[in-house]
């Protein structure tokens, strides 16, 4: 997935400076994280906020340049583990509690941000399977970052909760199922596209392993390791890719990605009103529960950019609308069970 390892790569890679600066990369994630933890920021949030740091030119010239291809190598390890993991969260048992209203809010809140960006950048001049990329990106949410919120909040177990987490869970199938089909469409068969079928097996791996880990009590432990030693090189590699002047060119893109994507994920879940039982707060709270976005929806944009479906600009607004509405979602949450105890029942 764009990582070229030519002869020679690595001579410039003294083992030593190569693992100083590993060490220091993880160390730099990880107090990120915890610093995170102690103001309520979702771990995704610090992680992306550390893969953006390490662009900054003098920590690049660092503790990146040299060691780029390495680096690259081990964010496409990230990958595959963080695709795992996500799929890791998946517990059937939750899903098929709330079934029926988990699968109608992730129809519709995946579908209206979907045909929104389609439409409207397909209007503006872009072709087609970049609106197509950008909304698979607007169309998948984060259940991971929603299930440790509510689990902070004990609200996890409710049924509001339950269908949040359920259609997180369906979002993510949607969103792998649309992008897979638009690589294939759009893209001549290549390695990268090897490459979007490993994420996804890994993804179900995921899935299938979480009732076998959860009964030999290892889950928890794997976690940690893997998100304390691997995964933060996946954040690392997207920010190697990450180009803040790119905003600035038409910083217009960036906006209208933010305000679509709320927009198609609020609009999408209200939709729903005549099929569910939910109120006007309940659906509003479960709009900004949708609205965060996370692992699977970085991971597939980085292949997007690979595979040359999406240019840089787009790239890098879609990795901070990614920051802001996942950011977001804690205090809005927070702030709106404060005022109604009883609106997650």
């Amino acid at each position: 997935m764009g990582v070229r390892i030519l002869p020679g790569s690595f001579k410039e890679e003294t083992p030593m400076n190569l693992l100083l600066s590993l060490i220091f990369i993880l160390l730099i994630a990880q107090l990120l994280v915890v610093f995170g933890r102690k103001i309520k920021i979702p771990g995704v949030v610090m992680l992306i906020l550390a893969g953006l740091l390490f662009n900054i030119p003098f920590l690049q010239s660092s503790f990146i340049s040299e060691n780029k291809n390495i680096l690259l190598l081990l964010g496409n390890i990230g990958l595959f583990v963080l695709m795992f993991l996500a799929g890791l969260e998946v517990s059937w048992k939750r899903l098929y509690a709330e079934k029926k209203d988990s699968a109608i809010i992730a129809f519709f809140a995946s579908l209206l941000p979907f045909l929104l960006a389609l439409v409207v950048f397909s209007a503006i001049g872009f072709p087609v399977v970049t609106a197509a990329v950008i909304g698979i990106s607007m169309a998948i949410t984060a259940e991971a970052t929603k299930a440790r919120v509510l689990i902070d909040l004990k609200k996890l177990r409710t049924r509001i909760g339950t269908a949040m987490i359920g259609a997180g869970i369906m979002d993510d199938f949607i969103g792998l199922s649309l992008f897979v089909i638009v690589a294939i469409l759009f893209k001549s068969w290549s390695n990268e596209h090897l490459f979007t079928l490993g994420i996804t097996a890994c993804f179900f791996i995921g899935i299938f392993s979480h009732k076998i880990m959860r009964k030999t009590g290892e889950k928890n432990n794997i976690e940690k390791i893997l998100l304390l030693l691997i995964v933060p090189f996946f954040f690392i590699s997207m920010g190697i890719y990450f180009d803040f002047n790119s905003l600035l060119v038409n910083p217009w893109i960036l906006l209208l990605i933010i305000s679509l994507a709320i927009i198609g994920k609020i609009g999408g879940v209200f939709l729903t009103k005549p099929w569910t039982k939910l109120k006007n707060k309940q659906l509003l709270l479960v709009g900004w529960a949708m609205n965060s976005r996370g692992a699977i929806e970085l991971a597939l944009v980085l292949i997007a950019f690979n595979l040359g479906l999406i240019n840089k600009e787009i790239y890098s607004s879609i990795i901070i609308m990614a920051l802001v509405t996942t950011l977001i979602f804690p205090f809005i949450i927070t702030k709106m069970i404060k005022d109604n105890p009883k609106i997650m029942n």
